[in-house]
C-alpha cells in the first residue's frame, strides 16, 4: 500500500487536528497485502472553495474498494443543526452551511474524468472504477449520529470516531458499494493516472503484439499511460517550506518533476505562500532547448491541477534560461544583475574579455552579482534544473535574490555534469557558520513535511545495460591504467542504484557491479538482449566510419520504422577547433550520403542558433537531429550514434581525458533506446575497453567486473557527500513516512536514518 502525503497542514490549523488523526488512523488500515494508494490533499483545486475545501481530504485507490473519496469535518455533534438534502446547516461556527458531501462527490467525479481518457477503463462507455464519496467526522460518536436523527435511506455516508480504529475503519470501507474488484491492468491504469502521469503519456492506443521492427519496439517505450512512482510523486506533490535538493541519476525523472512541483506551487499558493500579492516563481536551467520542454510540462500539470489552461488563468510564471540576454531572451543572471544597483550585465563576450583567466563565465559574473552588487528580493521560490552546470556563485547569488524562506529548490543529475561526474555538497555551495554548521542543513525533513533531500536511484530513459555501459566508460573502470575517476565507497556506488561487491580496502583485488532490474525498470528490459540495443564498430578513416552510420541512419529510418527525428548523432572530439572541423566534416558526409533525409544541425556557434528562439529549438519533426554534446545534453531520442569515440583517450593529459569521458558518458546516455559507439584508430585501447564492457553487460544479469584502484592514485574520488542528509528525528518519521502510529501511542526514543 503506497502513503502519499501533499499536504502542509499542521495541528494547529483549522480543522488539521482531526484531518491529521484521520490520515494516521487510515494508513493503519492497510498493510503491505493491499493493492492501493491513499493520498493525503490530492492536489485537484477547486478555485470556489476555502483554503481547506478546495482540495479532497483523502483520495484511495484500491484494487477491492475502488475510488473512495474521503471528506474529513472536525464538526462535534453540537455544531451539526440540521441536514437538508446536501447542505449541513451549521451553529457556533463561522461557516454557517456545509456540503461536504456534495463537495466529495464533484471532486470524485472530477477525477474520474481523468479515468475516462483511458480505454483500458471504460467498460460500454462507462468507467470501470467505481467512486464512492464519504464523509468522516472523528469527533462525533455513532450512537450521537443515531440520537441527532442522522440516519435513514436519504443520510450520508458518514464514519464515526468509534469507527476510527484499524478493524472498524476497515470494515467500513470494505461495506462501501462498488462495482466489481479492478483487474491488474484496470488498478495499474488507474494508479498510473492518479500519480500524475498523463501530462507525460505518450499517445493513446497499444503497441504491436507483435514487433518486428525498431519503430515498433519503440512504440513500446513511447505509447500508452505512464505512471510516476511513489518517491517522484512525492518530490512532484510536495511543497517544501525551505530549501530542497534532488539528487538523481541520468534518467530519472528530475525535469519532470521540478516542472511538475512549480506547476504545483502555481496552482495552489496557498498551501505554501502568505503573501498579499501573486508568489513570484522562476524556473530556470542551462541547456537553452530544454525551453520548450519545461514549458509545455508546467502548463500540462497546471491545467492538470486547475482544470484549467495557464494562459487563461491569472497566475505566472519565469520559466528562463540561467544566463540570458538580449539575443537568447530573459533569463536569471540577466534579470538579477539589471536590478541590482552597483553592477552591470555582461554578456558571454564582455564576460570572456573581462575574466580571461575563469573557465566558467557563469560563475564569473556570478561572483562579480555577489561581492558588488546590491541585490534586491526578485522571487518567492526559485527551481534549478541541471544544478549541475552551476556553481556555487550561481547559487548563492539566486539565494540572495529570494523572499525570507529561502525556497531554493534545486536537481542535479548524480553523473552528468560535462566537466566532472562529483556532485557538490550544501556545504560546499552555501558554506558553513562560525560553528562549521551549514548555512543550509538539509539533513533529515521539514516538520510534518517533506525531505530536505531526496535521492533517486531508479533510472527510466536508458535501458539497463546501456546505463552500466556509460557509466564504465565515464569512469575508466575497465581502463588500461585504471579510472579517470571512481566511487570508492558502496553507499555512493547505492545512490546511483548500484550493488557493488568489493573490499575497496585491498588494491587490486576484484570488484564485481551489477544493478538490480527494479532500478532500471526499461519498458525493453525483459524483450530485447543487450547485443540489440548496443553496437560498437571502429574503421580505417573517418570518412569509412561517418559513410557507414549514414547508412545505418538510412535503415533506421527506411526499413527499421524509425521517424528520423527519433535518431540523434553525435560526433566527439578532443579539442574546440578539432571539434568544429570534425562537425562539419559530420555534417557535410551525412547531407551527401543520406539520400531524402533532411539534417538538422544544433551547433551552438553557428549565428542562426545564436537567435532568441533558435537557441530554443532542438528536435524538429521529420529531421535527423546532428547535434554537439553541449546542446544534446537534456535531450534525448530513440537512437543515439555517438562518432568518434576514439578522440576521448587521443590526449595525454589524464584532466582532458576526465572531461571527453564525461561527454561519452551524457552522449550514451541520451538514448532512449538502441546506442550506437563509432570511431577510428581500430588500434586505440578504447575499442578494446568497449569490448571488454559490452561483454559484461551482454548477458541475462549484466555484470561489471574490474580492479580496485588504489585510491591515494586516482585523481577524482566521486565520494558521495551523503552520510549526514536524510538523518530524521521520530516525529518526523511519524508524520512523513508511513508510520501507523498516532504520536502520542508512540514509544520510541531514538533517531531513525533512513533512505
Amino acid at each position: 500500500m503506497e502513503h502519499i502525503s501533499a499536504s502542509s497542514v499542521t495541528e494547529s490549523d483549522s480543522g488539521g487536528e482531526a484531518e491529521l488523526k484521520v490520515w494516521n488512523r487510515l494508513k493503519r488500515c492497510f498493510d503491505d497485502n493491499d493493492l492501493g494508494v491513499l493520498y493525503h490533499q490530492y492536489p485537484i483545486i477547486n478555485k470556489g472553495g476555502d483554503r481547506f475545501d478546495r482540495k479532497p481530504d483523502f483520495v484511495l485507490l484500491h484494487d477491492e474498494m475502488g475510488l473512495v473519496i474521503l471528506e474529513c469535518k472536525g464538526y462535534t455533534i453540537d455544531q451539526i443543526e440540521r441536514i437538508e438534502g446536501d447542505t449541513w446547516v451549521l451553529k457556533g461556527m463561522t461557516q454557517r452551511t456545509a456540503s461536504p458531501l456534495e463537495q466529495a462527490r464533484d471532486q470524485g467525479f472530477f477525477l474520474r474524468s481523468f479515468f475516462e481518457r483511458e480505454r483500458a477503463l471504460r467498460s460500454h462507455r462507462e468507467c470501470s472504477v467505481a467512486m464512492t464519496p464519504v464523509i468522516v467526522l472523528p469527533n462525533v460518536d455513532r450512537a450521537e449520529w443515531k440520537d441527532a436523527g442522522f440516519t435513514g435511506p436519504s443520510a450520508p455516508r458518514v464514519i464515526t470516531g468509534d469507527e476510527l480504529g484499524p478493524v472498524g475503519l476497515r470494515d467500513q470501507l470494505t461495506s462501501l458499494p462498488t462495482l466489481d474488484p479492478l483487474g491488474e491492468e484496470e488498478y495499474a491504469t488507474a494508479r498510473d493516472v492518479l500519480s500524475c502521469g498523463q501530462p507525460i503519456s505518450g499517445s493513446h492506443g497499444d503497441p504491436p503484439e507483435n514487433p518486428q521492427s525498431r519503430g515498433d519496439y519503440y512504440q513500446q517505450v513511447t505509447k500508452g499511460i505512464r505512471g510516476l512512482d511513489e518517491q517522484q510523486q512525492r518530490i512532484g506533490l510536495q511543497i517544501p517550506p525551505g530549501p530542497q535538493q534532488i539528487r538523481g541519476i541520468a534518467g530519472s525523472g528530475k525535469t519532470v518533476l521540478l516542472a511538475m512541483k512549480a506547476a504545483r506551487m502555481l496552482s495552489d499558493p496557498d498551501e505554501w505562500y502568505s503573501g498579499d500579492s501573486e508568489p513570484q516563481i522562476v524556473v530556470t536551467f542551462s541547456t537553452k532547448s530544454l525551453y520548450s520542454h519545461i514549458t509545455a510540462l508546467v502548463n500540462r500539470y497546471f491545467e492538470q491541477f486547475s482544470g484549467e489552461s495557464l494562459e487563461e488563468s491569472d497566475a505566472s510564471i519565469d520559466i528562463i534560461h540561467g544566463w540570458g540576454g538580449s539575443q537568447t531572451g530573459d533569463g536569471v543572471y540577466y534579470r538579477i544583475a539589471t536590478k541590482s544597483e552597483g553592477v552591470r550585465y555582461r554578456n558571454y563576450g564582455q564576460a570572456r574579455n573581462v575574466f580571461p583567466e575563469h573557465n566558467d563565465k557563469q560563475e564569473a559574473v556570478a561572483g562579480e552579482v555577489l561581492t558588488d552588487g546590491e541585490i534586491p528580493e526578485l522571487w518567492d521560490a526559485i527551481l534549478i534544473d541541471e544544478a549541475q552546470d552551476f556553481g556555487p556563485n550561481f547559487l548563492n547569488m539566486c539565494r540572495e535574490a529570494l523572499s525570507d524562506d529561502d525556497r531554493l529548490i534545486w536537481a542535479y543529475d548524480e553523473a552528468q555534469d560535462l566537466g566532472t561526474l562529483e556532485a557538490p555538497s550544501p556545504k560546499n555551495i552555501f558554506g558553513t557558520d562560525e560553528d562549521d554548521d551549514a548555512i543550509l542543513d538539509l539533513s533529515g525533513t521539514y516538520k510534518n513535511g517533506p525531505q530536505k533531500t531526496f535521492i533517486m536511484r531508479k533510472s527510466y530513459r536508458a535501458p539497463r545495460a546501456l546505463l552500466m555501459t556509460a557509466h564504465t566508460l565515464g569512469m575508466g573502470l575497465k581502463r588500461d591504467g585504471g579510472p579517470v575517476q571512481t566511487i570508492t565507497r558502496q553507499d555512493g556506488w547505492e545512490n546511483l542504484g548500484y550493488e557493488i561487491d568489493a573490499d575497496f580496502r585491498k588494491t587490486g583485488s576484484e570488484a564485481r557491479l551489477s544493478r538490480p532490474p527494479t532500478n532500471s525498470p526499461h519498458p525493453l528490459e525483459d524483450t530485447l538482449d543487450a547485443t540489440d540495443l548496443l553496437t560498437h564498430r571502429k574503421f580505417a578513416s573517418k570518412a569509412d566510419e561517418v559513410e557507414w552510420v549514414a547508412e545505418q541512419i538510412q535503415k533506421d529510418i527506411f526499413e527499421r520504422g524509425l521517424e528520423p527525428e527519433d535518431i540523434l548523432v553525435i560526433p566527439l572530439a578532443g579539442s574546440r577547433h578539432g571539434g568544429q572541423k570534425n562537425q562539419k566534416f559530420v555534417r557535410e558526409i551525412l547531407e551527401r550520403k543520406s539520400d531524402h533525409i533532411d539534417i538538422n544541425a544544433v551547433w551552438d556557434h553557428e549565428p542562426e542558433e545564436s537567435t532568441k528562439d533558435g537557441a530554443k529549438i532542438f528536435s524538429v519533426p521529420g529531421e535527423v537531429t546532428l547535434s554537439k554534446i553541449n546542446r544534446a545534453k537534456g535531450n534525448e531520442a530513440a537512437s543515439v550514434y555517438v562518432l568518434g569515440v576514439d578522440s576521448t583517450i587521443e590526449e595525454e593529459w589524464r584532466g582532458e581525458e576526465l572531461s571527453r569521458r564525461n561527454q561519452l558518458f551524457v552522449a550514451l546516455t541520451r538514448s532512449r533506446a538502441w546506442s550506437t559507439i563509432t570511431g577510428i584508430n581500430p588500434s586505440s585501447p578504447i575499442h578494446d575497453e568497449i569490448k571488454s564492457v559490452l561483454d559484461d553487460v551482454n548477458q541475462d544479469n549484466p555484470l561489471i567486473v574490474f580492479d580496485v584502484p588504489n585510491s591515494k592514485e586516482v585523481d577524482h574520488k566521486l565520494e558521495e557527500d551523503t552520510e549526514d542528509l536524510i538523518e530524521t528525528g521520530i516525529d518526523d518519521f511519524l508524520w512523513d513516512n508511513g508510520c501507523n502510529l498516532d504520536p502520542g501511542e508512540c514509544i520510541l526514543a531514538a533517531t531513525v536514518q533512513y533512505i
